[in-house]
């Protein structure tokens, strides 16, 4: 059964192994697979860039300690993609920078787990996840850069999604910067878009580091 573990700066130590396979399957997805330029091979077959920091939750898709997919969050007050990479593709209305918002990069979901010619269910549930995992930390909405074929799949869930700027072409594709808001009706048309009746699937062991900065720790069995 898939489980989404929340990473955060707090638990790290228990993921040591979960976070390396992280990297790994990152690494043969971005860099070997979809090959995208502004990334480096690396000789320890890891990917990481300068938004993995201590301030960085990690949601991973685990099956037997095995790390199937994964995703990321950043609290906006942070340095992020958008701040620091894409602020073009924000023109119209900024980017956010709110203790509220925390910006959404790298969902990433193994070959072996992905489905022809439709969404896979493990993706399905991270991205169900990331939703739970922001509404309970708190979060009003989030912000991401995308290739803009993802926007008909988002509006299919009846997400509030707002485009930050106009789309802009970069590596050969079709980029926006989006907010989409997070709030209790964000969760529920995901879960019945994609059936997912079930229970929920994010996992919290040991302390955990807030997301938003004026939340307390907290320590989870």
């Amino acid at each position: 059964m898939i489980e989404i573990h929340v990473v955060t700066d707090a638990n790290r130590h228990l993921y040591r192994d979960a976070l390396d396979q992280a990297h790994r399957l990152r690494h043969r997805i971005y860099i070997e697979e979809l090959k995208w330029k502004g990334l480096k091979r690396r000789d320890d077959g890891r990917e990481v860039d300068q938004f993995d920091t201590e301030a960085t939750v990690h949601l991973l898709a685990m099956e037997d300690g095995v790390v199937w997919g994964g995703t990321r969050l950043i609290s906006s007050l942070e340095p992020h993609l958008l701040s620091d990479v894409f602020p073009h593709l924000a023109t119209v209305y900024g980017v956010p920078r709110r203790s509220d918002v925390a910006e959404w990069t790298r969902f990433y979901v193994a070959p072996e787990r992905r489905e022809d010619h439709k969404a896979s269910q493990l993706g399905n549930t991270i991205l169900s996840s990331l939703v739970e995992y922001a509404q309970d930390e708190g979060m009003s909405a989030i912000s991401v850069v995308l290739n803009t074929f993802w926007l008909p799949r988002f509006l299919g869930y009846r997400w509030k999604v707002q485009p930050l700027g106009l789309p802009q072409v970069h590596d050969d594709e079709w980029l926006i910067a989006a907010l989409i808001s997070i709030d209790a009706a964000c969760l529920a048309n995901i879960r019945k878009a994609c059936g997912l009746e079930g229970p929920s699937a994010l996992v919290r062991r040991g302390p955990q580091c807030p997301l938003v900065a004026d939340r307390k720790h907290r320590q989870v069995a």
